[in-house]
């Protein structure tokens, strides 16, 4: 009898022990293990030729990490800002493309024209070239013979496939690789690199920047976390088994790693958009534990150019690491009887505006609309107030600066027996 405890003892341990792996610091120890940290191989390429748009922005690949045990490399667009100096260093932004997406030199473009090094990774396996359409009817990037996997729908691939062949873990390493060659660059600020991501790629950003503490700064666009909690990932969910969503849930989901982040933020989204819902975006903001900004855009439109368009992005790099002007803050203060709205701000406002939605049974992107409400300024004491309609069941600001910048409070639900 006490050698059969001893070994349910023994047994409950393991299983302990085994629970314990998974996680971020598991995935964390299996990245590092791999070498993502050190400085890949990597070698320009003059190949794609063709594609190049701009003088100051070049094709490269580098070594990616082995995929069913065969070498992999790596395509991205590398630029630097027209008159670098030789021996001169400026800050560097890796960028991550969303699905359907690829390294799109004009991304690199919008930072390196801002005086920023830049570099845009493709994490399909895709290079240059025309997308060619399948018998599917999708339509794919052109691809090479040392590719990695590609994006299998939402993580339709995890358990069966080993973690080292899952596409996401493929994507958080490319990444990582590419941070790792930038800071071997002598003409990178290696302290001033940051990291900006759209749609799946905000997904990778808030994962990536929870186990890399070397980013000075984040810029998740669209994506975030509390996928679960969305209409479209929740179905999308129902659609893996058990095991996998179990998986996911474990070890992917971004909630669990923005609680790790450390590097100021800046959140950007829409308010309707489709497959990041203001419920699970406003989760994501609050879950975040330091510095951190809002960028709510009224029904922004979903996709890459879209997502780093608006300048507010830049101006943010440029407060983190060029000393600019911070980013507005507005903070709820109350609701007051007969639904009076109280919001104080710091900083410079010109204007404000209260955004209200009547319902939020169904976070689906056209079940709701948000609608544009004024408000009053009051400069001496930097307060914000507005009546909120009757009825409203979820709202929050926007603020704008003297030079036109906008920002955002986090939403807010009306409480049931408020006034």
């Amino acid at each position: 009898m006490a050698f059969l405890i001893l070994f349910l003892v023994i047994c409950s341990s393991a299983e302990g022990q085994s629970n314990a792996l998974n996680g971020p610091l598991w995935v964390k120890s299996e990245l590092v293990k791999a070498g993502v940290l050190n400085t890949p191989n990597f070698s320009l390429t003059d190949d794609f030729a063709a594609y190049q748009q701009f003088s100051n922005i070049k094709g490269l690949f580098f070594k990616g990490l082995d995929y069913n045990g065969k070498q992999t490399k790596v395509f991205c667009w590398y630029g630097v800002p027209n008159g670098l100096i030789k021996g001169e260093k400026r800050p560097a932004l890796v960028l991550v493309h969303g699905g359907g997406g690829t390294a799109f030199p004009e991304w690199v473009k919008e930072w390196t024209d801002r005086g920023y090094i830049a570099i845009a990774i493709a994490l399909e396996g895709q290079v240059p070239g025309e997308r060619v359409e399948q018998s599917s009817g999708e339509k794919l990037w052109p691809g090479h013979e040392y590719s990695g996997p590609r994006r299998i729908g939402f993580f339709e691939d995890v358990v069966t496939k080993r973690l080292q062949d899952q596409w996401f873990y493929h994507a958080v390493a490319d990444v990582m690789l590419a941070t790792s060659l930038l800071k071997s660059f002598p003409e990178v600020d290696v302290e001033n690199i940051g990291i900006s991501g759209i749609s799946w790629g905000g997904i990778l950003t808030n994962v990536i920047t929870g186990i890399d503490d070397r980013y000075a700064f984040a810029i998740p666009v669209y994506g975030c976390g509390f996928l679960n909690e969305t209409p479209h990932y929740s179905r999308l969910l129902t659609l893996l088994n058990k095991e996998q969503r179990q998986f996911y849930l474990q070890n992917w989901e971004p909630s669990l790693y923005i609680p790790l982040q450390e590097q100021p933020t800046l959140f950007v989204n829409g308010t309707n958009d489709f497959h990041f819902t203001m419920n699970s975006f406003t989760k994501t903001y609050q879950a975040f534990k330091n510095e951190k900004y809002l960028y709510i855009e009224h029904n922004m439109k979903h996709g890459h150019s879209p997502g780093w368009e608006p300048e507010e992005i830049y101006a943010f790099a440029d407060y983190v690491v060029n000393k600019g002007k911070r980013p507005l803050l507005s903070k709820f203060k109350k609701l007051r009887r007969k639904n009076e709205l109280v919001y104080g701000y710091d900083g410079k406002a010109t204007k404000a505006f209260l955004y209200y939605t009547t319902d939020t049974a169904d976070w689906g992107r056209d079940n709701y609309k948000w609608q544009q409400a004024t408000t009053r300024l009051t400069h001496s004491k930097k307060r914000i107030s507005a009546t909120l309609p009757e009825n409203s069941q979820a709202y929050f600001v926007n603020i704008i600066d003297p030079e036109g910048y906008m920002y955002s409070s986090p939403m807010r639900m009306v409480e049931k027996n408020s006034p």
